[in-house]
């Protein structure tokens, strides 16, 4: 009875999702009421309010999920690895982005949530991009600020672009463009790494 219990409470969770994110693709999270996600979930809202507080709670436990696999995969990889080879943990990042197109979509597009794009740009540099600055000095430190930024920002624009085209490119070969725009970018930075 309880494993039967637990399947229905992750099939009620995934249904609020699902509506959820179809709701976002019209309108901001600010917008939708649980009355109208309810309604499209085909749930009475005392059901709702088992599971969360407000849609708000839902979309944070969505991104609170999604950044614990993304997490989980950035911390596979030494920051050395990272740093010599980034298209290993590039391509692993774009295979989950990928099996979770339709929700990285919703969450990056023009109703998504600015702190997850914040938090997203924050996990990017903390763990790709950061292992490049500890050996910079002097000038090269100073531009780093600018250089991570244009990585960052140049990074979540290519797999904004890439969701948005249906992830129209095997990941593979965005991995390998990503990776020679990063390593160009860091050999700009410090000449001694090879783009």
């Amino acid at each position: 009875m309880a494993d039967g219990m637990d399947r229905r409470v992750r099939k009620t969770r995934a249904t609020l999702r699902q509506c959820l994110g179809q709701l976002m693709k019209e309108k901001k999270i600010q917008d939708i009421s649980v009355k109208e996600l309810a309604e499209l979930a085909d749930i009475n809202r005392g059901t709702f309010y088992l599971h969360y507080r407000d849609v708000y709670d839902l979309l944070s436990g969505i991104e609170a999920e999604m950044f614990s696999q993304f997490n989980e995969i950035l911390d596979r990889y030494r920051p050395e690895e990272i740093k010599e080879h980034p298209q290993k943990l590039i391509l692993d990042l774009l295979v989950f982005i990928r099996s979770n197109a339709d929700l990285t979509q919703i969450l990056m597009g023009p109703n998504g949530d600015i702190q997850f794009l914040n938090q997203l740009r924050e996990v990017f540099r903390g763990k790709i991009v950061e292992p490049w600055s500890r050996a910079l000095h002097g000038q090269r430190q100073k531009n780093y600020q600018y250089w991570w930024s244009f990585i960052t920002e140049g990074s979540l624009g290519l797999i904004k672009l890439w969701v948005e085209n249906g992830t129209d490119l095997p990941p593979e070969d965005l991995a390998a463009l990503m990776e020679r725009m990063i390593l160009g970018g860091a050999s700009v930075m410090d000449p001694e790494i090879q783009a």
